[in-house]
């Protein structure tokens, strides 16, 4: 779990200037277009912003659509997507200690 989180966690997410809403949306808008690696990526974002927030049923829809647009290529997504409430409480812990 967590060389997963060490993959998945933003080093500082301050810097993150994009919404969960804009991060949905575009995520939507790659894939209906067929552009899967975009989509990937704001999925792997939406999922990132619901670990910041502690939002355990975030991380497991957003990282479930990441693995199913990335193929499941990258098994950290199916990791925190099966267990989301501890990368939540992971996550939770680095985040205080920034």
């Amino acid at each position: 779990m967590y060389q997963s989180m060490s993959r998945l966690l933003f080093l500082d997410p301050k810097r993150i200037t994009a919404s969960l809403e804009e991060a949905m949306s575009q995520a939507t808008n790659f894939e209906s277009t067929g552009n899967k690696t975009r989509a990937e990526v704001w999925y792997r974002i939406a999922g990132g912003i619901e670990l910041y927030r502690g939002d355990a049923e975030g991380v497991r829809k957003f990282f479930e659509k990441a693995a199913s647009v990335s193929g499941n290529s990258k098994p950290e997504y199916k990791t925190a997507a099966s267990r989301p409430q501890e990368a939540v409480s992971i996550a939770k812990k680095y985040y205080e200690n920034l």
